[in-house]
């Protein structure tokens, strides 16, 4: 049986898994958060909670049109059936899209939770620094010092940025990675004293500093929460004010949302509680076409959505690939 090591429990990291798994292999998966999911994550504050990067996930192929009826039918997801609207110089407008849009259940990160339930060992809270490959295995070594291994293969599901460090024994994959642009994105959540039933329940949003809107509560499953807003500001405006203090990117994206707020409904906006987040790497401005990153002479895969495209199922394809690409080069159990 081969040891296997996924740095990052992101959904490519996670489908990665699903497939090294059912060839057999024995997979530790480390991440530096507190739980799975990577951009899948929830904000909980009191009664209230927020899907706090991705906000959905949705099909453009048929394998992963399949994949998402079979976790319906898990029950890690159901479709959320939002009023969705544009927002720009002409007013607030239905959307013309058809897409159907799954939210996963009871919040994003439920979905990554069943799928790292399924690792030999999930460690979290723990940053890896660096990555050696000597005599044919992988030693790994966290940023308190502490080693973990040997493991026979590694895959990186990180960011190309963090993923840099951990390539001094494969520097010839760093030029790829330093070819992706990763456009980060600043998040303000909300919740409110009082619903604003007249604003649909999702806005894309066009000249403003955001560029979505949703209304958390109106997902599958969370009715009963308080009036929860996720603000996405726009990717080129998080950019710009990457260095600006947090407390003015609070109150202008406040603001931004106060303005979109009084063109769909007379209601009063009244804030209850707000906390501000920062992706620094939220989405591949340019991702690669390649699926996936591989050395070609020793067991190191890299993946995610800056591999394929910028999308939960961009990141689902890359790690299925970069599974498949494994399984091949290591020796079955």
């Amino acid at each position: 049986m081969s040891r296997i090591a996924i740095v990052g429990a992101g959904l490519a990291g996670l489908t990665a898994l699903q497939g090294l798994k059912a060839a057999g292999h024995q997979v530790t998966v480390f991440d530096k958060s507190r739980g799975s999911g990577g951009r899948m994550a929830t904000k909980k504050l009191g009664d209230a909670s927020w899907d706090m990067g991705a906000q959905f996930v949705r099909a453009h192929s048929d394998a992963f049109a399949h994949q998402l009826s079979q976790w319906q039918k898990e029950g890690l997801i159901a479709a959320w059936p939002a009023t969705l609207a544009v927002a720009d110089d002409q007013g607030i407008h239905p959307s013309p899209d058809q897409v159907e849009r799954y939210a996963g259940m009871p919040r994003m990160t439920g979905l990554s939770r069943a799928l790292a339930g399924t690792a030999d060992e999930f460690i979290t809270a723990t940053r890896i620094t660096t990555a050696s490959f000597r005599q044919q295995q992988w030693t790994l070594q966290d940023e308190q010092g502490q080693r973990s291994g040997p493991f026979d293969a590694l895959l990186l599901n990180t960011p190309p940025q963090q993923a840099i460090p951990l390539l001094t024994d494969a520097p010839e994959l760093i030029s790829l990675c330093q070819q992706v642009d990763m456009l980060p994105c600043w998040t303000l959540l909300l919740t409110l004293q009082q619903p604003l039933p007249d604003l649909p329940d999702a806005v894309f949003v066009h000249q403003s500093p955001l560029s979505w809107v949703a209304r958390n509560n109106s997902k599958p499953g969370r009715d009963a929460e308080p009036e929860a807003w996720v603000l996405h500001a726009g990717h080129d405006w998080s950019r710009a004010h990457a260095d600006v203090p947090r407390e003015t990117v609070q109150q202008q994206l406040l603001q931004a949302f106060q303005q979109l707020a009084a063109r769909g409904t007379d209601q009063p906006l009244t804030i209850a509680s707000q906390w501000l987040h920062r992706w620094l790497y939220a989405i591949p401005a340019n991702p690669l076409d390649s699926g996936f990153v591989h050395h070609d002479n020793m067991p190191l895969a890299l993946c995610g959505d800056w591999c394929h495209s910028g999308s939960l199922e961009g990141a689902w394809l890359s790690g299925r690939q970069a599974a498949h690409w494994l399984n091949q080069f290591m020796p079955s159990p």
